[in-house]
């Protein structure tokens, strides 16, 4: 009955994580670039030794011990494009990530292309966090223009001379979904998604861009729901054992005295 107690309670962990993680989804539903998380269950398992009818120890066996939830991981299936107007605005249409500098100096990448101009003429997104290549608009220019490869001209407001000012990079990882999820749409790399690798958009599998236009969140609220439904009754189900294994422990004492 300890053991039933044990299993148990390894379920309703297990499965208030999967809530957590379901909630989160659907709270960041309207969230600019916000890719869905999901959690994987595994057994636990322990050693257990087989003893005959004379109490002598026999086989070692393997017997279930409950189950335990893994770090979330990211689901970076395309979301949605929503055309905002903005020529600052960009859409990955592909994969690949925006390397951006945050206040520390430490690297980070997004899905998230709502970027404006700072006082240096950078590409900043609304935080603060910059984009890592080395592109900065002159005070006189009035019109960019950003092209599927990357590509960053500009217009000159007195002019109207077609200036080439840059060129944006994206970044792709080994195994992306590991990248450890920071706050504001933000990743960092992880020992176990890799180091980011830098191409041009539309080559090495890259994706390419797309100016005047976002990326929305790839969260379906249908499946979101569903999924929540499976985990309350999963979660129910493991408070039902809970309760009946400390029933029957109940009646043992009780038994005993």
């Amino acid at each position: 009955m300890i053991d039933a107690l044990s299993i148990a309670g390894s379920g309703l962990e297990a499965n208030q994580a999967w809530i957590d993680s379901i909630s989160n989804n659907v709270a960041n539903m309207q969230t600019i670039g916000y890719k869905r998380s999901e959690v994987n269950f595994h057994d636990l398992v322990r050693e257990v030794t087989v003893r005959n009818d004379a109490g002598v120890p026999g086989a070692q066996v393997f017997a279930g011990a409950g189950i335990q939830v893994s770090d979330p991981v990211q689901v970076f299936t395309p979301g949605t494009v929503r055309s905002t107007g903005n020529e600052l605005d960009l859409s990955i249409q592909g994969g690949g990530f925006f390397e951006v500098a945050l206040a520390t100096g430490e690297l980070a990448y997004t899905r998230d292309g709502r970027f404006h101009l700072n006082a240096d003429g950078q590409l900043a997104l609304g935080n603060g966090e910059t984009l890592s290549a080395d592109l900065r608009v002159p005070p006189d220019v009035s019109k960019l223009a950003i092209k599927a490869d990357g590509t960053v001209e500009g217009t000159v407001t007195e002019t109207g001379e077609v200036i080439a000012i840059g060129q944006i990079q994206l970044a792709k990882f080994a195994s992306a979904e590991r990248l450890q999820k920071l706050s504001d749409g933000l990743y960092r790399p992880t020992d176990s998604s890799g180091a980011a690798s830098y191409g041009e958009p539309g080559r090495d599998g890259n994706g390419s861009l797309l100016q005047g236009a976002v990326e929305m969140s790839n969260v379906n609220l249908i499946e979101e729901m569903s999924s929540l439904v499976l985990a309350q009754r999963a979660y129910q189900m493991n408070a039902r054992l809970l309760q009946a294994s400390d029933q029957i422990l109940e009646t043992i004492n009780n038994l005993r005295r």
